[in-house]
């Protein structure tokens, strides 16, 4: 059976024991039923996972002594950074939810002329406990937190800092997005941006691209925000994260 994982958000050392917060140790006593002796599995974001036994178990807390640390093997071996405009209701959790599991790098927000919802701190704190469950789910020791808020001029500042990077239009000139990864060579650091319930502006795209972003579609049918950050980022790592572009 699968060891089940855990999240603490602190620095962990080997043969050094740690005290799992509320949460956790919860979970581990009421949930999972855990005795002392038990073996657990922990990560805090860095990338690796560790390995240990519970030494003591209280009404609330746990702690476990760690003696071995494995790099993940379900990191992804390419930088993929996703730009999302803000959205309504639960659309950013979801998109969060899903490309964590995908292996997206960070999740960027933004604000831009059709946004019609404003920065929340609590969503914002919402998502990284989503990014958190989701890596628990899916294998991944890195945590995929939520960044922003920025606007566009902020953004055009960035783009030349990546290998690529490609803002989904529905209006685009026929260029696809499957269509550049297929013919773009050794890209490593890669941003996807995608746009409001409202799409984008004219003017904000003429200003993307003059900062060297490229427009492209996502095919012939107008997706939702939070279908489009899904389905751009599970096109860009299928294709890029094999081993091959490096």
């Amino acid at each position: 059976m699968k060891e089940k994982r855990y999240f603490y958000s602190g620095k962990i050392f080997l043969d050094n024991p740690i005290e799992l917060d509320s949460e956790e140790s919860h979970h581990l006593i009421n949930v999972m039923r855990t005795n002392i002796g038990d073996n657990v599995c922990l990560f805090n974001g860095d990338g690796n996972n560790y390995f240990g036994k519970v030494t003591e178990i209280s009404k609330k807390a746990v702690k476990v002594l760690v003696n071995q640390l494995k790099p993940s093997n379900c990191e992804p071996n390419i930088n993929l950074d996703v730009y999302q405009a803000l959205a309504k209701g639960d659309k950013l959790s979801l998109i969060m939810q899903k490309i964590t599991e995908l292996g997206a790098s960070k999740f960027i927000l933004f604000e831009s002329k059709y946004c019609d919802v404003k920065a929340n701190t609590n969503k914002r704190e919402r998502m990284d406990k989503v990014s958190i469950s989701a890596a628990k789910q899916c294998g991944r020791s890195s945590i995929v937190l939520s960044c922003g808020i920025l606007n566009i001029s902020e953004i055009c500042e960035k783009i030349k800092s990546y290998d690529k990077f490609f803002v989904a239009y529905e209006m685009a000139d026929g260029k696809s997005l499957f269509e550049c990864l297929k013919t773009s060579n050794k890209l490593n650091n890669i941003a996807l941006m995608i746009g409001a319930e409202g799409g984008f502006s004219a003017d904000e795209i003429e200003k993307l691209k003059d900062a060297g972003a490229e427009i492209v579609t996502l095919g012939r049918r107008i997706l939702r925000t939070e279908t489009a950050s899904i389905a751009g980022t599970a096109l860009i790592m299928q294709m890029l994260d094999n081993g091959e572009n490096k």
